[in-house]
């Protein structure tokens, strides 16, 4: 049977994924993935099956190459002159901060809603368009209300209009201001991710992948520092854990995801789950728009929460459903990665090809863990989430980092 055609954002169509034909020489990301299940005398041949299909992947040799490019790449001697350029500016900034207690942090404007405060120091939140184009004196006073403090940017911070370009030269005149980026989508937005590292003191990619290529661009490079939530702040989701108690909870799974072009075999999996649950699916950027209360309400409606990665990155919907007080459902390929290794099993499920195709089981498991723990893991998962995962606790390792580089007087106790 062939799977049928979903409708998606943007005029797209996924198709959705199946199990009744065996796999071809060649995986159709484009279309359907022909998933073949071994015949009747599976035992035997799946051995064979698995040679066959490894063989017959296009992808192999490609990854292969891209890797031999990327050594070859890694040796350019450009590199060791941008690494010594960003040393000699770090020897000054740190000639500026050490011994000295900071008094002043920006964030950027995607991390406004985090309600963020730090004893001692002047935290505040740069707008939204602070990095767009302005008249000399403008970028003038831009430049002397920095000086001095630290700056911890989102990548999202620097994506809309000529940002990057107005930022670039931001980050050149403010010789006495230490630039942090947090960067979201090091897994796959690279145009993004290597302005980023070369235009920023201290570099903190969120997921594992491409780390040695960024590294070659910002050698003060650390973690990866997973997505933490930042869409509610501390004290708000600590007012709200009696809401989360007692609202009432569906059995289906909560998955509404952004649509992604580019990442057609995660789509396809987002509509094969839809085959059997209208609450996973595509979502757009207005949710983000929406108030507090009314996205904590859709999380509080759940009882399980599937979590689908672009590539094999750590979703950042598996912290927002802890804190909410739901079960996240991921895949196996993270279930041994930081720091997905350290969430206590009665409080995730993992999911693999077979429960793609048929997550009724799943399903049943994850809100069999949700009703087994009764009120008290509702709790147990809320503050767990809310002590390990949220956004303070991300700021946190980012804040000590730079404090060891820069030498300035600890901020965290």
């Amino acid at each position: 049977m062939r799977g049928a055609q979903v409708h998606c954002p943007r005029r797209f169509h996924v198709c959705y994924i199946t199990a009744s034909s065996r796999f071809s020489s060649k995986t159709e990301l484009s279309g359907r993935i022909r998933i073949g299940r071994s015949s009747a005398s599976r035992e035997s041949t799946v051995a064979a099956d698995l040679n066959a299909l490894f063989s017959s992947l296009e992808a192999c040799p490609q990854y292969i190459a891209q890797v031999q490019t990327y050594m070859q790449l890694g040796q350019t001697e450009g590199f060791f002159h941008l690494a010594r350029m960003k040393q000699q500016r770090m020897e000054g900034l740190r000639a500026k901060f050490s011994g000295r207690p900071i008094q002043r942090l920006f964030l950027g404007a995607r991390m406004q809603s985090m309600e963020y405060e730090l004893p001692g120091v002047a935290v505040s939140c740069l707008p939204g368009d602070f990095f767009r184009a302005e008249d000399p004196q403008e970028r003038s006073r831009k430049v002397e209300m920095l000086d001095g403090a630290l700056v911890l940017l989102n990548n999202n911070d620097l994506s809309t209009g000529e940002s990057r370009k107005h930022y670039a030269d931001l980050y050149a005149r403010c010789e006495n201001t230490g630039f942090l980026a947090w960067d979201w989508d090091n897994h796959h937005w690279m145009d993004s991710s290597l302005f980023f590292a070369a235009h920023s003191d201290l570099f903190f990619p969120s997921h594992n992948e491409n780390m040695y290529m960024l590294s070659r661009f910002n050698w003060v490079i650390a973690g990866p520092v997973p997505c933490g939530t930042i869409q509610w702040s501390r004290s708000f989701l600590t007012r709200h854990l009696a809401f989360m108690l007692q609202s009432e909870r569906s059995d289906k799974p909560l998955g509404m995801h952004f649509f992604y072009p580019q990442a057609s075999f995660r789509n396809q999996i987002v509509v094969t789950l839809k085959q059997h649950y209208d609450t996973v699916g595509f979502t757009d950027p207005a949710f983000h728009h929406r108030s507090p209360d009314d996205r904590l309400q859709e999380w509080c409606s759940h009882k399980a929460h599937f979590a689908i990665p672009v590539l094999n990155d750590v979703p950042l919907r598996i912290f927002d459903a802890l804190v909410t007080g739901g079960i996240p459902i991921v895949p196996e390929s993270l279930r041994f990665l930081a720091p997905v290794h350290a969430i206590p099993r009665h409080h995730i499920c993992f999911y693999g090809p077979e429960e793609i195709l048929d997550p009724r089981a799943l399903v049943a498991r994850a809100n069999g863990l949700f009703d087994a723990g009764g009120a008290d893991g509702l709790v147990e998962r809320h503050r767990f989430a809310l002590a390990w995962h949220h956004g303070e606790a991300r700021l946190a390792e980012i804040l000590r980092c730079a404090q060891e580089k820069l030498e300035f007087n600890p901020l965290i106790p």
